[in-house]
């Protein structure tokens, strides 16, 4: 089975589509996964404004993220693509893109 290079960008524009419809939220998650297995271990919500985390408590976009993320990771290492195991969701309104980055870079940017 080939790569699907869409993969990502489609299931993330399926879930702010779900859930990002009347917001404005900005800001990033960045997420590792476990080495070993390539799933979700971690993830870290910056977020421009406090308002923004009120707003993603009550519904189930955090959660739906979450899996997602666990998802996209799996899928990415069962590929053999690179930096399987970490990187960055840029939230941008009603837009959301993903960055797989090395892990240093990653942790570079959590401790900003």
């Amino acid at each position: 089975m080939e790569y699907d290079a869409e993969f990502d960008q489609t299931r993330l524009d399926q879930l702010a589509q779900q859930h990002l419809g009347g917001t404005d939220i900005s800001g990033r998650i960045l997420f590792f996964g476990d080495p070993e297995e390539n799933r979700l271990d971690l993830a870290t919500w910056q977020l421009n404004k406090d308002e923004d985390y009120e707003t993603i408590k009550g519904s189930d976009f955090k959660f739906q993220m979450m899996e997602l993320l666990d998802t996209l990771m799996t899928y990415r290492a069962q590929q053999g693509e690179p930096n399987a195991g970490q990187g960055v969701v840029h939230i941008n309104g009603r837009q959301l893109s993903i960055e797989w980055l090395p892990r240093a870079y990653v942790e570079e940017l959590r401790d900003k």
